[in-house]
């Protein structure tokens, strides 16, 4: 069985991993972020797939047996023509990671016959759920370092059972992602109903769209560096640009399961573990991501579940 990933990874991915990491029970749930489903929607809606991918065979061509075969630590001599880049790819270690455990300079020279230390790759197998970016979060690396060390190339179709190695040093026996958990209190909601986040038309409503398009929220118009609000008192669980299509995104979590997205933002006002009240500036509207004009994508969801957010909203 294996999981496609779609055009873009979506909001989905995010709230399905902080239902999954146990950040949507109680108020006093750590919250932690770590995806782990590809994507339904975008803010901008894309096809729904009708065929099922067919997966590759489990050998030969596969993705699995494609992947270089895991290092398993200690020291590499250097050869003719290497370059700390080069033995990066070949032992699937991070660059960097080289050139602290070695105390290497700028610009990097290597001799032949230098012995480099290279600590052992990390080894995560794949699951039911995993994405590529769902690992790279989990591990702390990004999907760029993740990709080149396995040699992949979009789509990123993972197999379950597929090895993949983890770019950078890990202790003995380390073959599991490390959790980066939140420890904070989600405040109590103040009020039934939700605070528009900007003010401006709607430019796409919640819903199907023609030939088999979906959006997850809603997109209303703005200018750019409009001033975003919260929608209700909470705590920021995101604050990035890893989810392609959506530019500088925000989610916040609530008290009783609910969660907003605020994406397209010109620049993000708030961090990751901080709390937010009811109507507080985070954000800055703009134009980032898979827009063509300067827009916020909004959504609001009930654990995973999207909702329309007229429904929710004041007035």
């Amino acid at each position: 069985m294996i999981f496609h990933i779609t055009p873009r990874l979506g909001l989905a991915a995010l709230v399905m991993a902080l239902t999954l990491a146990g950040c949507f029970g109680s108020s006093s749930d750590p919250a932690d972020i770590k995806p782990v489903y590809v994507m339904r929607n975008s803010p901008i809606p894309v096809p729904w797939p009708h065929v099922k991918p067919t997966p590759p065979p489990r050998s030969g061509s596969s993705a699995a047996s494609d992947a270089p075969p895991a290092f398993s630590g200690g020291a590499i001599t250097v050869k003719k023509g290497d370059t700390v880049y080069a033995i990066s790819r070949r032992a699937g270690v991070d660059p960097k990671t080289i050139i602290a455990a070695n105390n290497l300079k700028p610009p990097y020279i290597l001799h032949p016959g230098d012995q480099l230390t290279i600590s052992a790759a990390r080894i995560h197998v794949v699951r039911k759920g995993d994405t590529l970016y769902g690992i790279s979060r989990a591990y702390g690396v990004d999907v760029r370092s993740l990709s080149k060390a396995n040699r992949m190339s979009s789509p990123y179709t993972l197999v379950i059972g597929q090895q993949i190695k983890i770019p950078g040093s890990a202790g003995a026996g380390s073959s599991q992602p490390q959790k980066k958990v939140l420890n904070v209190t989600i405040p109590p909601r103040e009020g039934s109903k939700f605070l528009w986040p900007v003010s401006g038309e709607i430019l796409s409503t919640f819903g199907p769209k023609k030939g088999g398009l979906h959006n997850d929220g809603i997109n209303i118009k703005a200018k750019r560096g409009d001033k975003v609000k919260a929608a209700d008192a909470g705590v920021v669980v995101y604050a990035g640009d890893d989810l392609k299509g959506y530019g500088n995104l925000l989610l916040i979590r609530h008290s009783g399961g609910w969660v907003t997205a605020y994406a397209h933002n010109d620049r993000l006002l708030v961090k990751r573990g901080d709390s937010v009240k009811k109507g507080a500036v985070i954000a800055w509207a703009g134009i980032t991501g898979g827009v063509s004009e300067p827009q916020l994508h909004f959504e609001i969801r009930k654990g995973t579940v999207a909702v329309d957010p007229m429904k929710y909203l004041e007035g």
